[in-house]
């Protein structure tokens, strides 16, 4: 873990925290340059032009909470459900960003359907992972908390759309080559294991 995006991540809490809550000239103008020097230290780090940088938080205000990333195991005869993104041509665990006004489980089924044209139910916490302490890549700017669900295959047929170019299933020693930004092979065992013994707890960090 590299303790420099850690540090360019507090900057940028504290400014958005300070712009949130100060209602001083001269406060906000200070809030603004901590800001700036965590933008383009984001901007050094991930070889990023600050500008784009600057973009990804130009909709952030209020007190600087983590985002929610919601992924789905659905298991079937031995084999896992996976999906290949458009965006990388690699493949991961179905799922996506939680919406507001959604529950956890309402959007991992929402996910598993847009995503792969399946209906799942009876989503099951398996995990809830800080994806900044684990190996995902590349380092993302902001604060992020991966909820991984285990669940159940209802009905469909697995079908592509305009995120997923294909849809299928994977044995857990024949994987195809991963998303790593999304999800991790050892994501993967964690869902079988999950499956193949239910008593297993809900691991969290």
């Amino acid at each position: 873990m590299n303790p420099w995006l850690d540090w360019a991540k507090q900057l940028q809490a504290i400014s958005q925290t300070g712009h949130a809550y100060s209602k001083d000239d001269y406060d906000l103008e200070r809030f603004t340059q901590i800001g700036d020097i965590a933008h383009q230290m984001f901007a050094e780090l991930s070889d990023t032009p600050v500008e784009k940088v600057k973009n990804l938080f130009i909709s952030e205000s209020g007190y600087p909470t983590p985002k929610v990333d919601l992924r789905a195991a659905v298991i079937k005869d031995g084999q896992i459900l996976l999906v290949r993104e458009r965006e990388d041509g690699r493949w991961t665990l179905p799922g996506g960003w939680a919406d507001v006004c959604e529950t956890p489980s309402q959007g991992v089924v929402r996910e598993v359907f847009e995503e792969s044209g399946l209906v799942v139910d009876n989503p099951r916490l398996i995990a809830i992972k800080d994806r900044a302490v684990h190996d995902y890549t590349p380092v993302f700017a902001f604060h992020i908390y991966k909820f991984f669900f285990l669940c159940n295959y209802v009905s469909g047929e697995p079908t592509s759309n305009i995120e997923v170019s294909e849809v299928g299933y994977f044995s857990p020693n024949n994987l195809p080559p991963l998303s790593e930004s999304r999800v991790l092979e050892s994501d993967i065992e964690t869902a079988f294991s999950c499956h193949n013994n239910p008593s297993v707890q809900v691991y969290i960090d």
